[in-house]
Formats: structure tokens, C-alpha cells, sequence
């Protein structure tokens, strides 16, 4: 088979932002070896690639992207019974069948929310909380999507990459894969290196839905709900903070949330708590306790004490009226409005706190990072 690739094809209405310039090249591919194929044409040209999924989690650059595009449509779902040797990976052969645990291989360019549907449809309990955000499978691993008490590492056994560099399929383990808050190897040490192509997660047959986060213990106080009525209270409370994107409910031209929850030392939280006692008389939580005794600060919390409220608006970008972590397009903006916007609320709280807030959205096709 040989692939269509087009030129000059716009980015924005790929995008949740509906933000960038179009891209130099553009091709889309449904396995592995449309992988491999897309990227001997990149290497014969010598251009840079990017591999486009979701595109909810990414804005996109005025001038575009000045290499090959490839949009990934890797379609691929089994969900199949596992034992785990000590010190092997996952031996699949075995159909669940009342079995304890589950492996579930998926393709990278399957629909992530769709995903967990699917999955607590057959009710396999890991990932419940994971409802509602949006972007393909791809995505997962490489920023370690996480919400309400649960994080993709928490489930991962393997990931599967085409090399970008070579054009060769890497199999990555959980350790390999480096995982952080919000962070792995596919976007710090390796970033831009690898498309992946297939992830496996490890999943509880029937098992109990996890409820840590306050929000949904609120949600069902003295109640033993299921897996899929956690599901529907995840998106619901999402949805009230305008970070669904899926039929039926109101959203915004964003990616949810642009910027990442700081994570610091016990010294500096003291500092902060000592310079903003009023922020303590807040009736949600705004910090966590990290296993490392770090503490996790809410930057929607820095954001608003910095003057940015719910519903700010700078010209066609502004905050969220439903969240302030959420930056948002209200028509007609341009990539560089938003990277404004987003860098006065860095400058303001490393100002006022003296805490950086890192930019969890990734930037395409600029020539340097603004927002480092």
C-alpha cells in the first residue's frame, strides 16, 4: 500500500484549540508498517516529524508545522485474561473468565475516553476515574494522563514506539518508560523521538472503582457505587469545570488544562502558606502530600491569587468561566495570543510566589519554546 501524502494541510480544525498554521506535509497511517513507511519518507526528505492524534492536548503554531505530520488512526482493542510470572511481562493467551486480572492491549489511535467505555463495560475496573478527558491512547503514556487518584502508570505493563530516529519498533516496560507526574521518557529525555503504536495496561477483573479524590467521596457519600456510575460522576464533575469535550456537553476551544499542578519542597510550601494565610480558609483542598514529603500545590489556586479569575479575558483568549486552568481560544485567536497570555500568568506568579508553573499543553512547531 502506498500512502497519500498531502501538502499544506491546515492543523487547526485538528485541534481542540482550533489554533496553528498548516503543515508542510501531512499522511495518515493504521499500523505499524504505515508507521514505518511515513517515516522512510521523512528521513529520505530529512524533515521533522510530528505524530498528531487527539490533538486536545497541543497548540499548534502560527506558521504551522514546517515537516511531515503524520496522523495516527492505529485502530486496535483485545482484553484477555493474564498471569504475571515473577520478573516476566505479560503472557496473554487466557480469556478473563473470572480471573483476577486483565491485560488490555490497545492501539495508539483509538479514542481514550472511548477506551475506559469500553473497558468498564467489561468491566474492568483501573481506569474509571481516567473518564472523560480527551485525546487518543498515544497520548496516555507520553504525559502520563492523570485524574481523581489515578494515573496512567498506575496501570501500564508496556508501551510500543517506532523509533523516529531509525524506524525501528521499540518495546518499552514501565520502568524504561520513566514515568513522573505528568511526565515519562516520551516527553523529557526522548522527546519527539518515538510515535507509539500500541500500549498494554493491566486492569482488575471486578474489581472495586476507586474513590480517593474528595470530590467523588462527596459525590457518593455512603454509597458503594459501580464502575460505571463512577465513570458518569467523573465526567459530570468534569463537565462542570468545562473539561469535557464529548457530545452533548458545553465546551470551550482549550485543551483543559494548559498548565501543571507544581510540585515543591516542604520549605517552600511553608513559605507560601506563611505569605497567603488567607488561601488555608479555602473550602477545597489546594495542596497534596507527595510520597517523597513534597507537596503538590494547585496552580488554579496560584493562578487566581494571582489576579487571573474564572471568565478573564485578554482580547480573543481569556481563563475558562468553568475553570481557571483552562486557557481558552473564544474565537479567532492566534497561537501567539495564547502564548501571551499564558506567559504574563508565569511572569505574575513566579513574581508574587516565586514558583515556576511548567505549560502541560505541548508546543508545535515553534522554533524555540517560549514558555520554558
Amino acid at each position: 500500500m502506498v500512502l497519500e501524502v498531502k501538502e499544506n494541510v491546515p492543523l487547526a480544525p485538528l485541534t481542540t484549540f482550533n489554533i496553528g498554521g498548516p503543515a508542510r506535509y501531512f499522511v495518515e497511517v493504521k499500523s505499524e508498517k504505515d508507521a514505518e513507511e511515513a517515516i522512510r519518507f521523512a528521513r529520505e526528505k530529512k524533515l521533522p516529524i510530528f505524530v498528531l492524534a487527539g490533538g486536545s492536548n497541543i497548540l499548534v503554531s502560527d506558521d504551522g508545522f514546517p515537516g511531515l505530520v503524520i496522523r495516527n488512526k492505529i485502530k486496535k482493542f483485545s482484553a484477555q485474561g493474564a498471569r504475571l510470572p515473577d520478573g516476566q511481562g505479560p503472557a496473554f493467551g487466557w480469556e478473563i473468565r473470572g480471573g483476577t486480572e486483565a491485560m488490555v492491549r490497545v492501539g495508539s489511535g483509538e479514542n481514550w475516553d472511548e477506551t475506559v467505555a469500553r473497558c468498564i463495560k467489561e468491566n474492568l475496573q483501573g481506569i474509571e476515574c481516567l473518564s472523560g478527558i480527551p485525546g487518543s491512547v498515544g497520548a496516555a503514556p507520553v504525559q502520563n494522563i492523570g485524574a481523581y487518584g489515578q494515573n496512567f502508570s498506575d496501570v501500564a505493563i508496556e508501551v510500543r514506539a517506532v523509533n523516529l530516529t531509525n524506524g525501528e519498533l521499540e518495546v518499552f516496560d514501565k520502568a524504561r518508560c520513566e514515568f513522573e507526574y505528568r511526565k515519562s521518557i516520551f516527553n523529557t529525555k526522548a522527546i519527539g523521538r518515538y510515535f507509539i503504536t500500541e500500549i498494554v495496561m493491566k486492569l482488575k477483573a471486578h474489581g472495586a472503582p476507586t474513590l480517593l479524590y474528595h470530590d467523588l467521596k462527596n459525590y457518593f457519600l455512603g454509597k458503594n457505587p459501580t464502575l460505571a456510575e463512577v465513570r458518569q460522576a467523573v465526567i459530570e464533575i468534569r463537565a462542570k469545570k468545562g473539561m469535557v469535550i464529548l457530545p452533548g456537553y458545553a465546551g470551550f476551544k482549550s485543551v483543559g488544562s494548559f498548565f501543571k499542578n507544581p510540585i515543591v519542597s516542604p520549605d517552600i510550601f511553608n513559605q507560601l502558606q506563611s505569605r497567603l494565610p488567607m488561601i488555608g480558609w479555602c473550602p477545597d483542598p489546594w495542596f497534596w502530600s507527595e510520597a517523597d514529603g513534597r507537596v503538590k500545590i494547585s496552580a488554579a489556586r496560584l493562578i487566581e491569587q494571582a489576579g487571573f479569575k474564572k471568565g478573564f479575558r485578554q482580547g480573543l483568549v481569556g481563563i475558562s468561566p468553568a475553570h481557571t486552568l483552562a486557557l481558552v481560544n473564544f474565537d479567532g485567536a492566534k497561537a501567539g495570543d495564547l502564548v501571551a497570555l499564558a506567559k504574563e500568568i508565569q511572569d505574575r506568579i513566579r513574581e508574587k510566589f516565586g514558583i515556576k508553573i511548567e505549560v502541560e499543553a505541548q508546543l508545535i512547531g515553534f522554533a524555540q519554546n517560549p514558555l520554558l
